[in-house]
């Protein structure tokens, strides 16, 4: 029977005097405990140069996750200090973002996603909440001990931002739940107990309440509300960005010219929706800022031309770009859409007072749609057309690599095996060799076995196939480097190849057997 869920007791204000109490011991920490202890590894350092001792190897990580846990206490307890200025932006993309980073635990863990009311915004400091979010997605992947699911739902009631997030992992007990937040409390071996203490702090700060609810055994849920952006409150554009005023720009007969004339103001609005995604750019050194401006304007001036194939071969050519570039494709569409979403606000600001009927409407709106969907339609299949013939070129060439046959004198070659021997790689090889085998008429391969990995995957059959290719096309084959994990593994399959085949210790000592062998038959002739 399933225990009721326990109700967190802890309230904000209990939380906030805790970390305004760590914060005035932090002050001292400061100088009292950090101050010394770097200048205390300063002159250590010093002496590791002169004196050589095994114990260096455990002063200096324990000395370094003293001042670690030192500068976690400054920063939970002082995080206004950092210089970040605040802005607005969505908790969406950066839980999208920060789920990114989990790609390695998919394969025991199912992550669900329930967004809602996306465009609603927050304001704050934008690093400082996802570094939070990713400890608490941290914190949830780290509580399933095998498999399980996390949970993350978004959605918007009044002027508040609702976040849960539930994992299905071993659950916090009652006496456990009233001391999260708290400094150095941890239930982790491992743990120094200041994650959920960032969580906690930075999200007061920003004006949020957290409510935790658990089932030991089962799992557990955070809710967090925060509130909307005051610049978001009241807006009811379904694109998140508050609905441009004709006031606000400056009016035109034409909708070119009303684009052209107010292009500054198209400009900023795109830039402050697509905020991620120029942010991402800044850093590149193959797109620029400039290009997703002068991308979208050069879009906009085709939609109102009409000229549908000259936004295919933009798409085309941006797609191929972008493809080049090291920046996600996910960046890409946030541009794409913040793009369609600003175009459809000007328009609806220059056709507001122009008193168009339902087919005028309609045919200004098919022209559009089509013009965009063209556009990302194209650009996608460009951009994974592109990336298709990379990762093929790459896979070939990884291919040709995988089987460096490296001949060392006539009729006499070597081909080292590095990593996994499982059915696809082996049939790689098998190919490969064969052919350079049938080739170079090779009299002799010497197969070194020394970097290969043993493990479940092993597929004997497909190494005996190519053993068997080898003396078909006359050559022999020579193993060596043959480690403890991979006989056991021979043993253990009772093959018969090591009958069969010539096995020596390692490649060194083939090679001079080999060369002490033909020197003799040389000099008997």
């Amino acid at each position: 029977m399933v225990e009721e869920e326990n109700m967190s007791p802890i309230s904000e204000n209990e939380v906030l005097s805790r970390l305004a109490s760590v914060g005035q011991i932090a002050a001292g920490v400061a100088h009292e405990v950090r101050n010394p202890l770097t200048s205390v590894k300063g002159l250590l350092q010093l002496m590791r140069e002169e004196y050589d001792h095994q114990y260096w190897d455990v002063i200096f990580p324990e000395l370094d996750q003293a001042i670690t846990t030192i500068q976690s206490l400054l920063a939970v307890s002082k995080p206004s200090l950092k210089n970040e200025p605040s802005v607005d932006f969505s908790l969406c993309v950066e839980l999208e973002n920060i789920l990114s980073l989990f790609q390695h635990d998919t394969y025991r863990i199912e992550f669900f996603k329930e967004w809602h009311d996306k465009s609603a915004k927050v304001h704050g400091k934008r690093n400082q909440i996802k570094q939070a979010l990713f400890n608490m997605v941290k914190n949830a992947c780290e509580a399933i001990p095998r498999e399980g699911r996390v949970t993350l739902s978004h959605y918007r009631v009044g002027d508040r931002v609702h976040l849960v997030l539930s994992d299905t992992g071993v659950g916090i007990s009652d006496e456990h739940i009233v001391r999260l937040g708290v400094p150095f409390f941890t239930t982790k071996p491992d743990g120094v107990g200041m994650g959920l203490t960032q969580v906690y702090s930075t999200l007061y700060e920003h004006g949020a309440t957290i409510d935790v609810k658990s089932t030991p055994g089962a799992g557990t849920t955070f809710t967090i509300t925060m509130p909307v952006s005051p610049r978001y409150k009241h807006t009811e554009s379904p694109g998140g960005v508050p609905l441009l005023s004709i006031s606000d720009l400056q009016p035109a007969e034409d909708v070119r010219e009303f684009f052209r004339i107010n292009q500054k103001k198209f400009n900023e609005w795109l830039e402050q929706e697509a905020r991620t995604t120029f942010e991402i750019v800044s850093k590149s050194r193959f797109v620029s800022k400039q290009d997703l401006i002068d991308h979208a304007n050069q879009i906009t001036e085709l939609i109102h031309d009409g000229l549908t194939h000259d936004i295919i071969e933009l798409a085309q050519e941006r797609g191929i770009a972008w493809a080049r570039s090291d920046i996600p494709i996910i960046s890409k569409m946030e541009w794409f859409y913040a793009l369609r979403k600003i175009i459809w606000q000007f328009l609806q600001a220059f056709y507001n007072d122009k008193g168009l009927d339902a087919s005028e409407v309609f045919s200004i709106a098919d022209m559009t749609s089509d013009a965009l969907d063209n556009f990302i339609m194209h650009f996608n299949v460009s951009f994974t057309k592109h990336r298709e013939d990379v990762l093929k070129s790459q896979q070939a060439m990884i291919e040709e690599l995988s089987v460096p046959i490296i001949p060392l004198f006539d009729g006499i070659a070597v081909l080292p095996i590095i990593g996994t021997l499982d059915t696809d790689r082996l049939g790689i090889i098998e190919q490969r060799l064969l052919e350079q085998l049938e080739h170079r008429n090779f009299l002799r391969v010497f197969i070194d076995l020394s970097g290969a990995l043993v493990t479940d995957e092993l597929a004997l059959d497909a190494f005996e196939r190519i053993i068997d290719g080898v003396m078909l096309l006359g050559c022999e084959a020579v193993l060596t480097g043959i480690g403890a994990s991979l006989a056991r593994f021979l043993l253990n399959s009772h093959t018969s190849l090591v009958r069969r085949v010539t096995v020596e210790s390692s490649l060194q000592t083939a090679l001079l057997r080999h060369t002490e062998t033909q020197s003799m038959r040389d000099a008997a002739l």
